[in-house]
């Protein structure tokens, strides 16, 4: 799959600015929202991660190891401060795999603006997937459980805190027999 024509310096989060007014990242908040496509029967949100890209993160090495020989079945989408969601096959691509937005670092009013975007990018998932599993630590669940529920999209969350690994592990496993028995 191509990558999103986008292009720029890298995306840091500075004190006085707000990420998701970046002309990059609403570039990309456009394509996600009006360009977007999946035929993947589920969606599977994990967070965004310190390692970029993703997919060299110990969470998202797990999870993709767990998946394997499903990939036709899932997508998978990490929820990103500020891109949103970035589907697994935009990993390695600019500016997913290029930008700094410590969750520590956002305002309350980036977080009530984190919520409303995610909120629309969940309600075009939604439209998409049969289900949505979200495996998120507890800022991302935070604000994926409040944006599902601002447009009442279903999803089945789970938290996870110092048990990433097992949590992940047993979700997806429980995700994998799912997919077996169809």
């Amino acid at each position: 799959m191509n990558c999103p024509p986008l292009h720029g310096e890298r995306i840091v989060k500075r004190d006085g600015e707000d990420p998701f007014r970046h002309p990059v990242v609403r570039e990309w908040h456009k394509i996600l929202l009006d360009e977007w496509k999946s035929d993947k029967q589920y969606a599977v949100l994990l967070p965004c991660t310190s390692v970029k890209p993703y997919h060299l993160s110990p969470t998202h090495k797990l999870a993709y190891a767990v998946m394997r020989g499903y990939e036709d079945k899932v997508q998978f989408y990490s929820v990103s401060e500020p891109m949103l969601l970035v589907p697994r096959e935009y990993e390695d691509c600019y500016p997913f795999n290029s930008y700094d937005y410590p969750p520590s670092s956002m305002t309350s009013e980036e977080k009530e603006e984190f919520v409303e975007l995610l909120s629309r990018a969940l309600l075009r998932i939604s439209t998409m997937h049969k289900n949505i599993i979200g495996v998120l630590p507890k800022h991302h669940f935070e604000i994926t459980k409040r944006a599902s529920e601002l447009t009442n999209v279903e999803m089945e969350l789970h938290p996870y805190g110092r048990l990433a690994f097992k949590t992940i592990s047993q979700v997806l496993n429980s995700l994998k027999q799912e997919l077996i028995k169809s």
